[in-house]
């Protein structure tokens, strides 16, 4: 599929950004555009940046030829955004499925799971747009996967991922967010305390029942004190 063999590719540094959504912003105004987490991953060459750009390009002018491009990008989170990008523009509806099929499977070629569930937010939301239950089906067994990561706070950013990328989708976040909550009920910080308030930003329209214990966990100080202020302005307009 891919025409670099990694094992002999560049070891040029790239930065991958789990939260490089350039849509998001929840309706708590906060701006979850910046990065919560990056790292630096030695198997993105150039041409993996570079094929992705071109397909950004490509897909709303010339969607197959796109597509042709994203096949060809050997890292599997570039390739898994290049397919879904290639899908926004593209296809019926089956084709558009089996590209985002296409594009949830090269997710799953990464090593790193919360890798993997991040990067499938992105195929996830534009399905969910499409069959909605096959996209709930694949985000349980997500979910699912979600939850074998050892590391609790990288597993609150990967399910905080899925669940922002689903905000217009109130049924599918609600399978999410359990187990984003339980995760973050585990740890403790300044991290998980901004990732507290996102999260409340982003579901407290969908299941308020379900965040009090969130806010409760949040450490004590200026900023939980904003966050329940603008939370009762809210309730009260």
């Amino acid at each position: 599929m891919c025409c670099i063999d990694h094992t002999v590719c560049s070891r040029t540094h790239f930065a991958i950004h789990f939260f490089d959504f350039v849509n998001l912003t929840p309706r708590s105004g906060i701006d979850v555009t910046r990065a919560l987490d990056s790292m630096s991953d030695p198997l993105i060459t150039r041409q993996d940046v570079q094929g992705r750009a071109q397909v950004d390009a490509l897909a709303p002018v010339e969607p197959k030829e796109a597509l042709k491009v994203a096949r060809k990008i050997c890292h599997p989170w570039y390739r898994c955004q290049s397919l879904t990008k290639v899908a926004e523009h593209w296809g019926t509806k089956s084709q558009r499925m089996a590209i985002l099929i296409e594009a949830l499977e090269s997710a799953q070629l990464q090593e790193e799971i919360n890798r993997i569930v991040t990067v499938s937010a992105w195929p996830l939301r534009l399905m969910a747009s499409l069959e909605i239950d096959t996209a709930a089906a694949y985000l349980v067994k997500l979910v699912e996967q979600a939850n074998e990561e050892p590391h609790g706070l990288r597993r609150a950013d990967a399910l905080f991922a899925v669940a922002s990328r689903l905000e217009n989708y109130p049924t599918l976040q609600a399978l999410v967010a359990p187990s984003l909550i339980a995760a973050l009920l585990h740890r403790h910080g300044n991290r998980v305390d901004r990732l507290i308030r996102f999260t409340v930003g982003t579901l407290k329209d969908t299941i308020p029942e379900m965040l009090s214990p969130l806010i409760a966990h949040h450490h004590e100080g200026k900023q939980k004190q904003l966050l329940v202020a603008s939370l009762r302005k809210e309730s009260s307009t």
